[in-house]
Order: C-alpha cells, then structure tokens, then sequence
C-alpha cells in the first residue's frame, strides 16, 4: 500500500530547508536582483552608459514590427531594412530581425499604438500579473508562502528585463496543464494559443496522445486551425510568405552561425556549436539527447505517473528539446518548479529532490551569467536532465510502493 499523501504544507519545519530559510535565501536574492536592475537603469538612463543596452530591450523589436504592420501592412515587420530604421528611431543601437509568426505579430498588433513608453509599462504588468495568477494557481493548496520565491525567481526577472515573451507563453501553457482535468476544451484553446511561439507547444499533442486526452486534443487541433485562419484572413498570404524567408534567413544567420547569440543559447546545440563543432554534428547531438527525452517522457506518459509529475516532465522536456532557446526563454522553468513544489508537499521529497528543484529554480541566472561573460558554460541542459531523472524517479518509487 502506498503511505497517505502529506497534508499541502512544504517545506516542513525541521531539516535544512526549512520555511524561514527559504525565506531569508528568496529575500535576499530578490533584494539582489532589485539592486542589480536599478543599477542598469541608473548606467543607462542617468550615466548613459554606452554599453549598458536599455532594459526592455527586446521589447523594442516588438514595438517597431507592430508599429510597421499599422503603419505599411503586416508584410512590411519582416522587412529588416524597414525594422532597422523603425527599431534604431527608439534606440540608436538596436537591430534584431522579427523573426516570430504572423500568429504572434496578430497578438501584438496594436501596441504600437501606445507610446513606447506606455506600452513597455503595459507589456511588463501583464507579463508579471500572467506569471503570479499561473504560479498561484499551481501551488494553490499551499499557503502563502509561494509569494516571496516566485518574486525572486531569476527567470521572471530575466524575462522583466529582456521584455520578452517568456511569462506570456507561460501562463498560456501553464494555463493548459492546469486546465486539463476540469475544462477540457479551454485547456485546447490555451494550446492553441501557443502558436505564437509555436515551437514551445511541440509536445504537447504527444502528451495528449499518451494520456488519452482526447478532449483536449481535438479542442487544440481545432482552435489551432481556427486561430491561423483568422490571422491568415487578416493579414494575407503575402505576411506568411514573408514571414518564411525571414524565419529561413535567420535561421542561417542568427541561430545557428551567431556566435554571440549562440552564446545565449542554454541548449545542446548550442553548447556544441560553442565547443566547434559544425551545424550538422550540432543537431545530430541536441537529437540524441532530444530522442531521449522525448523517449523518457513517452514512458511517464504511458505509465500513468501522477499527473503532477507528467505534467512537470513536459514543461522540462518542452525546453530541453529546442534547439535554439534563449536564456530568458526559461522563466518557463517556474511551471515544473511550483509543480513539483506541491508535488512534495503532497508526497515528501529527499535531499536529491530537494537539491534538483533548488538548482533549476537557480538555472535561469546561471544562463545570464554565462551568456554576459562569455566565459562560463552553459549548464542548464545538465541541470534540466537531472531534474527530469528525479521526475522519472518519483515515478518508480510511487509505483513500487504500490
């Protein structure tokens, strides 16, 4: 028989990772962080630094591509002569190609209708209202002592400051695993709607398929279509066509022969291309390992693992796959950590559990660093592949304590 799940209070009071140090550790790293991102804005906007970027940086691009779709048609935000004038017009220094789908450019479509100042406001307060409302809801048994480490989550911060999507996609796939058991047909639609990034949403029919959501797959499938459609009815062939030879041309240019972006990048492939070797045995790599995952995966999935641990396998496995993955892109990494944190309030964990949740909440800061530097290498496909180990662990030990 299996031993009764622990009433939804985590950590528990005794041990080395009691309430009141995780406490003080978020504190202080939170306080950290604040220091940190008032010091880039004082260089920036006061000292005006010349090599401090403006924060928000990537928000720039998604300004200026919106600003072109109102201004000279959709088409026009995959142009990069055009984005660089409309970019460089915000800030001097900027240019980075839009290489995101017409799915996405229809979602951002009107905010270049604030001012850019106004919009950035808008663009982060939402980021950080979709962010709190998912991890909230994930740790929802929990009291609320889920606050102060969600607060001082590196990756939201990375996230904040970047202004990029990441806490956006978030929520939405977040949205879907939660959604799943209770409404269905809304957890398809919130798949749906990752075909803005659609990349993160690779996996998540094979999750269906494993566990037999049948529901939620056809919802996914539909909304999916219905959600193309309507964006390919109002912007045209000619946004899509354009946005394929862009996709195609930053492909070669940006992802995979960019040694600085490559830098960034916290993948298998990435870490290979750095270590010298060519495009090819790069993604040769990142699909042996990528086969593995998916192969891990597939396993919970049809073993009937607990919900919580399917789910968190595949919020780990959705980032362990791309190949091409930035590091404020794993904010999505707060998913499987509020999961897994109820997870161990519910059934107990170990040190090694423990340890593995620690330091892939702690990863998305490591990936800064390493990218900023230029020195360190990148970590987190090892800190991912670990926890994803500990996920298929607590599986087998639910399962022969049965």
């Amino acid at each position: 028989m299996s031993s009764p799940a622990r009433p939804a209070t985590y950590p528990p009071e005794t041990g080395w990772l009691t309430p009141q140090r995780i406490a003080i550790y978020a504190g202080t790293l939170l306080g950290c962080q604040c220091i940190l991102v008032a010091m880039w804005w004082w260089q920036h906007v006061v000292l005006k630094a010349r090599d401090i970027p403006m924060l928000a940086w990537d928000f720039v691009v998604y300004w200026s591509a919106s600003s072109l779709a109102i201004h000279h048609g959709p088409a026009s935000a995959y142009n990069w002569a055009w984005l660089r004038a409309v970019e460089q017009s915000v800030y001097p220094p900027m240019f980075e190609p839009f290489a995101y789908p017409p799915t996405f450019l229809f979602t951002i479509y009107p905010i270049a209708a604030l001012p850019f100042g106004v919009a950035i406001v808008a663009w982060s307060a939402l980021g950080i209202a979709c962010y709190l409302l998912l991890v909230r809801a994930a740790v929802a048994p929990m009291d609320r002592r889920w606050l102060l480490p969600a607060l001082a989550f590196p990756g939201m911060w990375l996230a904040l400051v970047s202004g990029q999507n990441a806490l956006l996609t978030l929520a939405i796939g977040g949205t879907a695993l939660l959604l799943i058991g209770r409404r269905p047909v809304v957890a398809g639609a919130c798949i749906a709607l990752l075909c803005i990034k659609p990349q993160l949403g690779v996996l998540f029919p094979l999750f269906l398929l494993c566990r037999r959501h049948w529901t939620t797959l056809a919802s996914a499938a539909f909304f999916s279509l219905l959600y193309v459609g309507l964006v390919w009815l109002a912007f045209g062939t000619d946004t899509f066509v354009a946005f394929a030879h862009a996709l195609t041309k930053f492909q070669h240019v940006v992802a995979e022969n960019s040694l600085a972006t490559i830098r960034g990048a916290p993948t298998v492939f990435a870490i290979a291309r750095v270590a010298g070797a060519s495009v090819r045995t790069s993604y040769l790599a990142h699909a042996a390992v990528g086969g593995g995952v998916v192969a891990t995966c597939i396993w919970l999935w049809r073993t009937n693992a607990r919900f919580a641990l399917s789910a968190a396998a595949l919020a780990v496995a959705t980032i362990l796959v791309q190949p091409y993955l930035i590091y404020y892109d794993l904010a999505w990494l707060a998913l499987p950590v509020a999961i897994l944190t109820a997870d161990y309030a519910r059934h107990g964990a170990d040190r090694l559990e423990k340890a593995a949740l620690i330091a892939t909440w702690l990863i998305p800061a490591h990936a800064f660093a390493a990218t900023t530097t230029g020195t360190w290498p990148q970590c987190a496909p090892f800190v991912l592949a670990a926890l994803l180990a500990v996920i298929a662990r607590r599986h087998l030990k639910a399962a022969t304590a049965v």
